[in-house]
């Protein structure tokens, strides 16, 4: 028998596909042999290579760890079976074999626990006492059983937890009392507790045990810090982690002990880099979970200290180009200077810029001053990297001396100094919109001037280059540092170093980009030099790289332009066709891919009527290289990005395409590739290592149809893939959004596909999944698909809900608050078919206003005044989406319904308000107001039931300090007003007055249209205990609106209330009342509809029955006499 399964394997384990086949059904066969299975476990034991060993035990463990074969097995074969692997295990040194060995003990455990002599009892007495025994040897080899068969079954150990815990720290003190902790006894035990520690919430003596020695793990990872070994420290370093993750509230009264242990090991130079790389990173994940309790425990200024210091370490230059590579994409290394950094990233995400921001500047002033290039740098990279998370506060307090700073650091001698300079200013430019758009008057010049200083040394390069071709520039040149050594690539293809150019033009382009990107039409004045300085670098003569960066920005000055770059519209069109070839050398497709991206920029941006000339070849080449082009998902995604442009401009036509893209779409959605095993360096779990894993691919081991295969940690993501998937998945949207009935025969498809990937381990492909099906929602409801979009509402509102309950990324649910807001407004009730589902989204937003989703971690931090904790930007963003989304939410219900829900939680907005007012927090307070006061069109006539409470909260808001609160309050007042009706008539009086003292004292251009348009609904609802002759000369003397045109619609109804009702009121201010009406059509500010219609109507009226101040009005100016013509 052993001589046939020796065939058997040496066939599954070749690369001939026939062989392996033959082999595979010999082996069927052979299973009919009960002497099969005692064979194979004799080449366990045997002397035979260690592959062969080993994909023995895969055999058996594939052919019984299904019930059914195991039960068929005789009692006494059993027992033989159990005794023989367990003595291997023991003896086994190969640890692929002891692995594979321990997976198939671990299902034989599981088929035996249901027996009253459990066979795992009889383990864990064998393990217990070989882990108690001061032999070094005996005890590593229990504990080693121990981290092997939690590793390959670690659920069958959970009723066994309690003494397992019990066990776990009788090692630790027996080893503490011994003076030693960092025992290979003590690292397999630490492995074990830390695989079973997703099963040790709920039980309570186990957590008890836990939480009583947690001061000796923590000892015991320090211990093992101090030893060294990366390897060793990463296994017991686990179980913290572990800790963190499934019972972090066992860290409540060790977070201090914990932190000393992470600063004191971060900051010790002495030890590995790798090790405080961990510790630094773990770092944030506590401060992400446990933010309360370091703040009131007063951690946080040690850590920043502590992060500082790493972040001023020494690195080469193309590290640091490594490092803001980096941060742009979330990967890490083991820097210890990139770890810190994104650690400082996440604390500013994490926590109230108030807290953050203060002791940070204590140590970024002196940093600032010094001599030392490295401190700088830092200084300038915690400037970079807190700008997204302190956005508001920034804005608020430190933007221009903050701008300042990063402008003498762009100036900075040192090129690693200028590097994160240039960073920081793309990082303001991304993130402290729009409020950074006024400096560009000082910003646009100096990337101006590095620009073209960039193209005149390159050209001097390419000049003397040909003349002295080993010519060394000088030191004080930027050239210098060309010379320097490429040690490696950098992770972002478009921001790379080892080309001609100075080590900082990534980061100047990057900087570029996103501030023209964002300034919109502010930089049409700006276009002429812009755009000039950009043609030089698309010279054919500079670098690829150089010219991808070049097209680069052209793509976002694109989108901030418009039709505004039409000038330099055929210049662009013409490089581009240089590059949008089919086939091109190996390094030209960077800058295709680019030119492809740069392209579909214009065509979403120029307009219909100027691309659609361009439109069919532009299709047609995008066809051509879907069919023909290279099998590179980078590629396809920009193509992807092309088609998407286009649907823009050729809308319905579409449908001749579709029949030949989408398929090939939802291929790129659905895809796997984005997905790779992980490599498990230390053999872990994994069966199938190096050449067993090739040979796999064809075997059927009986049918393992019951395997579970969805193994979420075996995985992780490929980002070229992610890409392509994303960019499909957007394309699907703007099919959606953009073609019409073209479109309908793909929507069910799309939506199913685009569903199945709407959990995706990337939140960037989560967050494109939901806009897509919210995209398709919106096509069913504009084909007028009633049931379609019933149809899509109950599955993706379950959906929608159990995301923003699990989600752990606030950025996602952030999005999706958003998304379905969108839906609510657009579908209304059709969004909400069940009142089940309407339960479901209502209690998704009162429990995210109350910090009780994943993505919150709402842990106690043991020192009380839990409610009065600030919350950092993120966090308030995130329960001002949930809030902003009841009013929307109450577009798809009726008053009735909305008002039951409103009742339930509108108490939380006064709460709000009061904390907002008490610690003079201005953007709550906006917030509280305008989520109340958008409320009110949705509570209708049931507005009444608040009106004696919300009236006063609103009156008292006119007097905020804030603009924005107090133009969310007036607003608020004549919603409040215009729905509650006739409860509202005894409160016209106090109204009337708190805007009349508003009206005189406003400067503030938005909020005095918001009291115009509160006067204006006050009328619209009772004109007649209006006194009219007092009000209406002071509101028509701020008419016509200067800012917030959404007002217009109110000011014209009460108009035309007053030309219906209260004639002899406004005989007199007629002509006023016409030049209004006159601008406001004439600007074009009034949407097309109703109201635009009645609007000329009265027009029109006027001219009828008062033609004499009609003329004096037409007469005023040719203007006016040529705009009442057209009508």
């Amino acid at each position: 028998m052993d001589i046939i399964l020796d065939e058997i394997i040496a066939g599954l384990l070749c690369t001939d596909t026939e062989r392996i086949r033959q082999a595979t059904s010999e082996l069927g066969k052979a299973y009919e042999n009960p002497e099969t299975l005692n064979a194979l476990c004799q080449i366990i034991v045997s002397q035979r290579e260690p592959q062969v060993r080993q994909f023995a035990a895969v055999l058996l463990n594939k052919r019984l760890q299904k019930l059914r074969n195991w039960q068929m097995v005789p009692a006494d074969q059993k027992e033989s079976i159990k005794t023989g692997m367990l003595q291997a295990l023991i003896a086994e040194k190969e640890k692929s074999v002891k692995n594979a060995i321990a997976q198939f003990i671990g299902s034989l455990v599981r088929h035996e626990e249901e027996k009253k002599d459990s066979w795992l009892a009889e383990l864990l007495n064998f393990i217990y006492s070989r882990c108690n025994v001061d032999d070094p040897k005996e005890s590593e080899l229990g504990s080693s059983i121990f981290a092997t068969l939690t590793d390959a079954a670690p659920d069958q150990f959970v009723s066994h937890m309690d003494s397992i815990c019990q066990m776990f720290a009788a090692v630790l003190m027996s080893a503490e009392a011994k003076g030693n902790l960092s025992t290979p006894t003590v690292a397999n035990i630490t492995m074990g507790m830390s695989y079973l520690m997703p099963f040790v919430s709920g039980h309570t003596s186990a957590e008890q045990t836990v939480l009583k020695i947690l001061p000796l793990i923590i000892k015991t990872v320090f211990a093992f810090a101090q030893k060294g070994d990366e390897q060793e420290f990463c296994i017991v370093f686990d179980v913290i982690d572990s800790i963190a993750e499934y019972v972090p509230k066992l860290l409540n009264n060790n977070v201090k002990h914990l932190m000393e242990f992470c600063l004191e090991t971060a900051n010790n130079k002495q030890i590995d880099d790798s090790i405080r790389v961990q510790v630094v990173t773990f770092i944030g994940r506590v401060v992400r979970i446990k933010k309360k309790a370091i703040v009131k425990q007063k951690l946080l200024e040690p850590i920043i200290a502590v992060i500082f210091e790493m972040m001023c370490c020494e690195t080469e230059l193309d590290d640091v180009l490594y490092l803001t590579d980096e941060l742009f994409t979330g990967e890490s290394s083991n820097s210890p200077v990139t770890a810190a950094t994104q650690t400082l990233d996440l604390l500013a995400i994490n926590l109230s810029p108030e807290k953050l921001i203060p002791p940070l500047l204590q140590l970024l002033e002196p940093a600032l001053q010094s001599p030392d290039p490295l401190r700088r740098r830092a200084a300038y990279l915690c400037i970079a990297v807190i700008a997204e998370g302190c956005s508001e506060a920034i804005c608020n307090k430190y933007l221009e001396v903050m701008l300042n700073i990063v402008k003498s650091g762009i100036a900075d001698n040192s090129p690693i100094v200028r590097i994160a300079s240039f960073f920081a200013l793309g990082q303001f430019s991304e993130h402290l919109q729009p409020e950074i758009s006024r400096f560009a008057p000082q910003i646009l010049p100096v990337l101006f001037d590095f620009l073209q200083q960039l193209v005149i040394e390159i050209k001097a390069e390419q000049t003397s280059s040909g003349n002295e071709s080993n010519a060394v520039p000088g030191k004080d040149t930027i050239m210098y540092i060309n010379q320097l050594q490429i040690k490696r690539k950098s992770v972002l293809s478009k921001y790379r170093s080892g080309n001609p150019e100075p080590k900082h033009t990534d980061r100047m382009f990057y900087a570029l980009e996103n501030y023209c990107q964002n300034l919109e039409e502010d930089i049409v004045p700006h276009l002429p030099l812009l755009m000039s300085r950009l043609f030089d670098t698309l010279d054919t003569n500079n670098s690829i790289h150089l010219r991808v960066l070049g097209l680069s920005a052209v793509s976002a000055t694109a989108l901030a332009a418009r039709e505004h770059l039409m000038p330099y519209f055929p210049k662009i069109v013409e490089i581009l066709k240089n590059y949008l070839v089919k086939e091109c050398s190996e390094e030209m497709k960077e800058l295709r891919n680019e030119a492809i991206d740069t392209l579909a920029s214009i065509t979403r941006v120029v307009g219909k009527d100027n691309f659609i000339p361009l439109a069919n070849d532009t299709m047609a080449y995008c066809l051509m290289m879907l069919d023909d082009g290279p099998n590179d998902p980078d590629f396809r995604r920009a193509i992807y990005n092309l088609i998407g442009a286009l649907s823009i401009v050729v809308n319905e036509s579409m449908s001749t395409v579709f029949p030949k893209i989408i398929d090939r779409l939802i291929e790129s959605v659905i895809s796997t590739e984005d997905m790779l095993p992980i490599n498990d360096e230390n053999g872990g779990n994994r069966l199938f290592n190096g050449e067993v894993a090739a040979s796999n691919i064809d075997i059927d081991l009986d049918n393992t149809d019951d395997e579970d295969d969805d193994d979420e940690e075996a995985y992780q993501v490929e980002n070229d893939y992610v890409f392509e998937k994303e960019e499909a998945i957007l394309a699907l949207k703007e099919f959606a959004m953009n073609t019409g009935s073209a479109f309908a025969p793909y929507l069910q498809t799309s939506f199913e596909n685009v569903y199945k990937v709407i959990e995706h381990q990337q939140e960037n492909i989560r967050k494109s999944a939901i806009e897509a099906i919210a995209a398709f929602v919106s096509s069913l409801y504009k084909m007028g698909d009633a049931e379609g979009v019933k149809r899509a509402c109950l599955i993706i509102m379950p959906k929608f809900a159990h995301m923003i309950r699990e989600d752990e990324d606030q950025g996602v649910v952030i999005h999706l608050l958003d998304m379905l807001s969108d839906i609510f407004v657009e579908v209304k009730s059709a969004a909400v078919p069940t009142q089940e589902i309407g339960d479901m989204i209502f209690a998704c937003i009162k429990d995210v206003l109350n910090n009780k989703m994943a993505c919150q971690f709402n842990e106690p931090s043991g020192g009380g005044d839990e409610e009065e904790a600030e919350d950092s930007e993120f966090d308030e963003l995130l329960i001002e989406n949930a809030g902003n989304l009841l009013p929307s939410f109450g577009k798809a219900l009726t008053p009735e319904i909305f008002s039951m829900y409103f009742g339930r939680v509108y108490q939380y907005y006064l709460n709000k308000l009061n904390k907002a007012k008490r610690n003079d927090l201005s953007e709550q307070r906006t917030f509280v107001y305008g989520a109340l006061a958008d409320s009110f069109q949705s509570l209708g006539v049931c507005v009444a039931t608040y009106f004696d409470e919300l009236c006063p909260v609103f009156v008292d808001g006119v007097n905020d300090p804030e603009p924005k609160a107090r133009q969310n309050c007036y607003f608020g007042l004549g919603e409040l007003v215009l729905h509650a009706e006739e409860k509202s008539f005894e409160s016209f009086h106090v109204i009337l007055q708190a805007l009349s003292g508003a009206i005189a004292s406003e400067t503030n251009a938005p909020a005095l249209d918001n009291i115009c348009g509160a006067v204006s609904r006050m009328i619209v609802t009772n004109h007649n205990i209006v006194p009219l002759a007092q009000v209406l000369p002071v509101l028509l003397s701020h008419l016509p609106l200067r800012e917030d045109m959404d007002e217009n619609d109110m000011v014209h109804k009460a108009f035309r209330v007053l030309y219906m009702h209260a004639r002899p009121a406004i005989v007199e201010y007629i002509e006023q009342i016409l030049k209004i009406t006159i601008d406001v059509l004439y600007k074009d500010q009034i949407p097309e509809g109703e109201i635009k219609m009645s609007s000329r109507a009265l027009i029109l009226e006027i001219r009828e029955q008062y033609p004499d101040q009609f003329n004096n009005v037409a007469n005023s100016s040719q203007e006016a006499y040529n705009f009442l013509q057209s009508l």
